[in-house]
Parts: C-alpha cells; structure tokens; sequence
C-alpha cells in the first residue's frame, strides 16, 4: 500500500501555489487523484496556502488506528470547532 503523503506529493508536484483549498481540490479531481487522496485534501481547513509543505503540514491522512484514537476521540475531535481551524503557524497574522 502506497504512503498516502506520497500519494499526495504526486498529485500536487505540478501543482502552482499559493492557491486557495478549492484550487487544490479542483486541481486534484482532474489529475485523477485517488479518492482517498481527494477526500482529505477537501477536508483541509478553508485558507490558501503558499505551498506543499503548508498542506502536508494541515492536510490529516492517517486513521484514527494510525494515529492512536479511539473512534470516539476521533468523533469527538470531528465535533471541535478547533478542528476545522488553521494552524496558528499556518495563518496569515500581516
């Protein structure tokens, strides 16, 4: 199985940043990324982002089991209004 940080390194190598979370979204649904791959890129918090390393730095793509959550903590982070937020080292404070 393919490391999905990989997977989406490849889909977005062409990619030219910054851009908004649509764009990349859109970008990746006509480069035929998996779906897996799309879906977490759709779940990216609404911002625009300079460049990979900013989306692969907001961008969750492991599971709960991969990242040591009970079902329920992964329920109840979904459920957090901080969870749909930029990271602080992410937002654009000029």
């Amino acid at each position: 199985m393919a490391d999905p940080y990989e997977l989406l390194k490849q889909t977005l190598a062409q990619f030219k940043f910054p851009a908004t979370q649509q764009e990349i979204v859109e970008y990746a649904f006509q480069y035929g990324a998996d779906p897996d791959t799309r879906r977490a890129l759709h779940s990216l918090p609404l911002a625009t982002y300079d460049n990979l390393s900013e989306v692969l730095r907001s961008v969750r793509l492991r599971t709960a089991d991969e990242e040591g959550l009970s079902a329920s903590d992964k329920v109840a982070h979904s459920r957090s209004k901080h969870s749909r937020q930029v990271a602080e080292h992410l937002r654009d404070l000029g």
